[in-house]
């Protein structure tokens, strides 16, 4: 049986632990198709052959890693037999994605034929026009569907195809035949376009998108398909190089929305679908630190706000017609230290994920016809530290510890299921997720005190939750391992250059760890953008102080670090790769100055740092199943290896 503990723990306060009342976990799928790329690995290595700590490291980990290859496979398959019945309902269709293309059945035949609406095989063979060489198109033609969207009489469909190894997706504009009855009339492709982020159809004939230039959305089109052709044209364009665009609908359909946001701020537009004109309309102008979302509900916007105490959100009211501020009307404001997480419209009701004092997980259901009546309903628990394991909490001393951290852009840790986390349970693992500031858990302050000048927050977070789990009688240092991916890295790599003797072992997935020459760069991507969370080392000479003070890459001393295996992309254009490879050689150098300066009597084990740099551009890690599989496998086998655990047991096999 395997029990979930949670934890309340600060800096400055820690409280004792607690056993929940509820435990869920949701399958996580991942879509993958057949990769023909071959993984490449890099290790660290060293010019003196008496230095054993970096000796060449891939190679030691090779049978493990066959080893739990083998066992997450088997894991998965008892997962990958769970029907996917997700669909999209047209009037007459039910649409869905299968094998090589996407599909529609006719509801209303008795016996109805599955029908093919887009072939991906089409869509790769179009590739091969390009005049791209072998290899290249090997990486591209491999696609997964990722948005579908019907017109309102659903004579087009409208997708977003993902190729493997690249971020910017393609759109693909299908017009829909009258169906099996019509052979004559198949669906057929009339309009590709290259880097659709979102769409969103405004009539049968016109789609409104926005486009993916160097991961950042700034301009919106409008696609008017006409019975000569098609004619685009240009609808909005976002100055501001820290704002995001994208085109959404409202639940009930009737509005379109040009959402323009940054990290601090907001700027809606929107669109009404009944009328002709199709005319973009402004909400409310962006104003310093506003963020606001809107949805629609019999001529009237709900939207939800930060204008609540606290700089907190709440939801408010205004008519259609007059959308600004000043017609902005209360409509639910959560008490205090309840946060909202996120907002929808069903029918006549508000719905809101909120989060209360206590660290529940509560759904508050606001009935828009009788505004004054708000009801919770209870939906499991989630507090700052929580503890997965499989053995009662006296039974931990001796478990090993894998702990998972992020703590950034006001987003919550992901605790989403993936079986390679059911394995290290059935295995004796207990697994903490240490919800630290800088997160959104506990609402938008929550996230701001560790934003900026307050980034050292998360840091001295993650320390008093590991002596927290460690004074509890949770495993110990020597049999502990902290994980983490992009942003993630940087409060427990900082931790390691501060207190490297609390964690035996660290997996860094697509890690950010040169906080100072990405924010000085302005060239990079994302990294106006990203000045909001981190600050302006440039322009602010405070915040490059508090930068310089934390940022890993700028404070590796030497020192014996604990062991660290560094997972990187080579096209990942979030987290250049050049970042990562300077930080792993200065932790070589470091490792190597510590332990030449240490008399060999004295010297202890020593740590390996492993580089394992893979191709593509997925910021998240390979699509295909194959590859993914590979990294986890060799994750897990970095884990038992550098805690120094024995091999686990195969399962048993029945008697014949």
């Amino acid at each position: 049986m395997a029990f979930l503990s949670s934890l309340l723990c600060s800096s400055a306060r820690l409280v004792t632990l607690s056993r929940l009342r509820f435990w869920e976990l949701a399958v996580c799928k991942r879509i993958t198709w057949l990769s023909l790329s071959v993984q490449r690995c890099y290790t660290s290595d060293t010019s003196n052959p008496s230095v054993d700590h970096l000796r060449s490291g891939l190679e030691r980990y090779k049978d493990l890693q066959k080893y739990f290859n083998r066992r997450l496979k088997a894991t998965y398959r008892k997962f990958s037999n769970i029907p996917d019945y997700s669909v999209v309902c047209g009037h007459h269709h039910v649409y869905f994605i299968e094998g090589d293309g996407i599909y529609r059945m006719d509801q209303r035949q008795s016996e109805p034929v599955p029908e093919q609406v887009l072939n991906l095989g089409q869509v790769s063979g179009q590739e091969e026009k390009t005049g791209l060489d072998s290899e290249e198109r090997k990486q591209r033609i491999q696609w997964t569907v990722q948005r579908i969207r019907l017109s309102p009489q659903e004579k087009h469909l409208a997708a977003t195809l993902k190729a493997t190894h690249r971020e910017e997706p393609r759109c693909v504009v299908v017009r829909l035949g009258k169906g099996n009855s019509s052979p004559l009339d198949p669906p057929h492709v009339v309009f590709t376009k290259d880097k659709v982020f979102s769409l969103e159809w405004a009539t049968d004939e016109v789609l409104f998108y926005t486009t993916l230039e160097g991961l950042r959305c700034s301009r919106v089109f409008r696609l008017d398909l006409t019975s000569s052709g098609s004619r685009i044209t240009s609808v909005y364009e976002e100055t501001h190089p820290d704002v995001f665009v994208e085109v959404a609908l409202s639940r009930d359909r009737q509005i379109l929305s040009i959402n323009c946001n940054s990290r601090t701020s907001s700027k809606v537009l929107l669109i009404d679908r009944t009328t002709s004109h199709l005319e973009a309309f402004l909400v409310q102008p962006r104003q310093l630190d506003l963020m606001y979302h809107v949805e629609h509900w019999r001529k009237c916007l709900v939207i939800l706000t930060n204008t609540g105490p606290g700089q907190e959100y709440q939801v408010v009211q205004a008519p259609l017609s007059e959308p600004s501020m000043v017609s902005w009307a209360p409509l639910f404001t959560p008490g205090p230290g309840t946060a909202i997480k996120d907002m929808d419209v069903v029918g006549d009701h508000c719905v809101l994920v909120a989060r209360t004092p206590a660290g529940e997980l509560v759904l508050i259901v606001v009935p828009l016809t009788r505004t004054k009546e708000a009801y919770t309903v209870q939906d499991g628990t989630l507090v700052p530290v929580t503890l997965f394991h499989s053995l009662p909490v006296e039974g931990l001393s001796q478990a090993p510890l894998l702990v998972h951290v992020y703590g950034a852009y006001g987003r919550d840790l992901n605790m989403d299921f993936c079986p390679e986390k059911r394995l290290l349970l059935e295995q004796g693992w207990a697994l903490a997720y240490c919800h630290i500031r800088g997160g959104g858990e506990r609402g938008l302050s929550w996230q701001r005190q560790a934003s900026v000048e307050g980034k050292q927050r998360g840091v001295e977070d993650l320390q008093a939750c590991l002596h927290h789990l460690f004074s509890l009688g949770v495993s110990s240092p020597q049999l502990t391992a902290l994980t983490a991916c992009s942003a993630g890295a940087v409060p427990v790599a900082a931790l390691c250059n501060r207190h490297p003797h609390m964690m035996r072992a660290v997996t860094l997935q697509a890690p950010f760890l040169d906080v100072l020459g990405t924010m000085e760069d302005p060239n990079l991507p994302l990294t106006l953008e990203d000045r909001e969370e981190w600050g302006d080392p440039v322009g602010n000479p405070k915040h490059r102080l508090t930068i310089s003070s934390y940022c890993p890459l700028h404070n590796v001393t030497p020192q014996r670090y604990p062991s660290i295996l560094l997972t990187a992309y080579s096209g990942d254009a979030r987290v250049p790769l050049a970042g990562v490879l300077k930080y792993a050689e200065q932790l070589k150098s470091a490792i190597h100055t510590h332990f030449t300066m240490k008399p060999k009597s004295e010297c202890e084990p020593a740590p390996n740092i492993v580089l394992n740099i893979q191709p593509g551009a997925n910021h998240l890690g390979p699509e295909d199943l194959e590859l993914m599989l590979e990294e986890e496998a060799l994750t897990l086998a970095f884990l038992y290896t550098e805690l120094g655990l024995d091999p686990p047991r195969p399962p048993r096999k029945g008697k014949r």
